[in-house]
């Protein structure tokens, strides 16, 4: 597990500076950085956007049936978009903006909650 957080912690800043790279030599850097921190700011609006919709959600349903565990997966689905908004770079931008899309959200949210149950069983029950 540790060697794969580093392998992540090394290769999506390595990833990021090829695409800004890349980016700046078909667009030029002033293109370049206006887009990444224009995708940053409109993610940040989205992502700010979304949380306030998912909790009222979260209030809703906590009010009519009780705490409403199967929406905790979107909430990390969205702290993860905001931890990818204030991350500069193209691919972690467009990623993040994505996670803020609801429809996307709740299909990654499911998967996400798959994966964790499967493993939970897997180490449990076997």
């Amino acid at each position: 597990m540790l060697k794969r957080m580093f392998l992540a912690f090394l290769l999506v800043p390595l990833v990021e500076l090829v695409l800004i790279f890349v980016l700046a030599h078909f667009l030029g850097w002033g293109i370049t950085i206006a887009l990444t921190v224009l995708s940053s700011l409109v993610g940040a609006y989205l992502a700010r956007r979304s949380w306030r919709s998912w909790w009222g959600l979260v209030r809703e349903e906590w009010g009519r049936e009780g705490f409403p565990v199967h929406r905790l997966g979107e909430g990390a689905i969205l702290l993860t978009a905001m931890a990818f908004m204030i991350t500069p770079g193209p691919l972690t931008g467009v990623l993040g903006i994505l996670f803020t899309i609801p429809a996307i959200r709740e299909r990654v949210s499911r998967l996400l909650v798959r994966w964790i149950s499967d493993r939970l069983l897997g180490r449990f029950w076997r």
